[in-house]
């Protein structure tokens, strides 16, 4: 299904009058995700493996959103949401490639850093909202991160960086599934998008507990994926995931 046919669908469900909240309501967010990453990175002939050349296997990212619902019609809910996402690894080329124009030789000890940090820009409208809640929206996850691998000579530090800087369109989707009179709840949100073979696919499932003040619980796993055709001249086919941890507040 097309960006496109999405939008038209979502604008006939918002004219419909089902697509809009029944009151106005605050939804904040922070999450703690311990993720693994494996895949590869690549700006020339070599795919450079994360795992085996790099170094870089597990991290900890930090998550903060924001969204807010209102009851006027047509006019789409916001949500923002913060993914940071970099860290670093030491690791052993296992064979000689290029990286953004420099050669890294078989055996080098490599200094690698990686930021894939973006924010999440989403306009959705609730289509269910009782023991069921249904949304549906765009969002245009855009980055600002960077890609960087290096070496130490006997001149200094070698490397190059590439910087990451664009945004990718998806498809936003969100369905949970309430308990009554219980709190807890279960639920999926995903974003699912392309944009001239730069692909993204962000997909969580998660169990939550919001109490009768609002703040709530909210434990999951998210799978994070990132094939990148020539994004700022950077290819890849990336993995991240793992299980989170978060604290939600509802007003």
């Amino acid at each position: 299904m097309t960006l496109t046919k999405v939008l038209t669908a979502t604008a006939i469900l918002a004219t419909s009058g089902a697509a809009s909240a029944d009151f106005i309501g605050l939804h904040i967010g922070a999450e703690s995700w311990n993720y693994d990453m494996d895949g590869y990175i690549s700006s020339g002939n070599e795919n450079i493996d994360l795992n085996q050349d790099l170094g870089l296997k597990d991290d900890d990212g930090s998550i903060y959103h924001i969204a807010f619902e209102h009851p006027v019609p047509f006019l789409p809910n916001v949500k923002l949401q913060k993914n940071n996402l970099d860290g670093s690894a030491i690791g052993n080329a296992t064979q000689t490639f290029t990286f953004n124009d420099v050669t890294f030789v078989e055996g080098s000890e490599l200094a690698s850093r990686y930021d894939l940090t973006h924010t999440d820009y989403t306009l959705y409208y609730e289509l269910l909202d009782n023991w069921v809640n249904l949304d549906l929206g765009l969002t245009g996850k855009d980055f600002d991160g960077s890609m960087e691998v290096n070496y130490t000579a006997t001149t200094g530090t070698v490397g190059s960086r590439l910087d990451l800087k664009g945004t990718v369109p998806a498809v936003y989707g969100k369905a949970q599934f309430d308990l009554p009179f219980t709190g807890l709840s279960t639920g999926a949100t995903f974003n699912i998008g392309e944009k001239s073979g730069d692909k993204i696919s962000d997909i969580k499932a998660y169990l939550a507990y919001e109490g009768d003040s609002g703040i709530g619980l909210e434990l999951g796993y998210r799978t994070f994926d990132v094939e990148f055709d020539d994004f700022d001249s950077l290819s890849s086919d990336i993995t991240i995931d793992g299980f989170y941890a978060g604290f939600t507040l509802h007003l």
